[in-house]
């Protein structure tokens, strides 16, 4: 992972980030990966964790799909982020990632909402989540890089998950670590297959 996030991300006049972490020298870049990825799992407890997905395509590292969430046992409410090697941009690779973190949130964990955010600028993840049947849920305003900028929020329900998934996701190992996520149970749907996603 931090190879990739090293190879690029973006370009570098754009900042899809509300934390300017890729402006980083490469090893900086690199390390920075790293390091979060321990704190994360250094930090982990039931009412507030993050959970970092590595996304590959074979045995080719392609990005990282985050899902977190605080007090989960009482809101249901988890939230997502993600970023992609550039290479790998463009090929519908930040859908089946997104929808595999769907999947394991509303069918492995019982979640009852989903949010997103994303800049005005980066139509690539407005794109998803359209896609996926997300609704506007308002604004949000951050500085990155010394100036203000706008945020359009996202926001899914589970029964509108059900209605418009297209990918069937196989989750595996998750009853030995289900709780440490959650003690909500596990809410169970099987689609119709069109394409195919994992999470191990």
């Amino acid at each position: 992972m931090a190879e990739l996030a090293v190879a690029g991300i973006h370009p570098p006049e754009a900042m899809p980030f509300h934390v300017a972490w890729t402006d980083a020298p490469p090893t900086q870049r690199a390390r920075s990966v790293v390091q979060r990825h321990l704190l994360l799992l250094g930090a982990w407890n039931t009412e507030s964790w993050i959970l970092q997905l590595c996304a590959s395509v074979g045995d080719t590292v392609i990005g990282v799909q985050e899902m977190m969430a605080r007090d989960f046992d009482q809101t249901g409410e988890v939230s997502t982020a993600s970023w992609l090697g550039a290479e790998h941009q463009g090929k519908g690779y930040g859908t089946e990632m997104r929808s595999a973190a769907l999947e394991l949130a509303f069918a492995g964990l019982g979640a009852e909402y989903a949010t997103s955010v994303a800049f005005e600028d980066n139509q690539a993840s407005l794109a998803v989540s359209r896609r996926l049947g997300y609704r506007p849920d308002g604004v949000e305003q951050y500085v990155v890089r010394g100036k203000a900028r706008i945020a359009r929020r996202w926001r899914m329900d589970r029964e509108l998950w059900y209605q418009n998934r297209s990918t069937t996701v196989a989750i595996h190992g998750l009853p030995a670590c289900h709780e440490f996520f959650t003690n909500r149970p596990p809410a169970v749907s099987s689609p119709d297959p069109l394409d195919s996603a994992a999470i191990k």
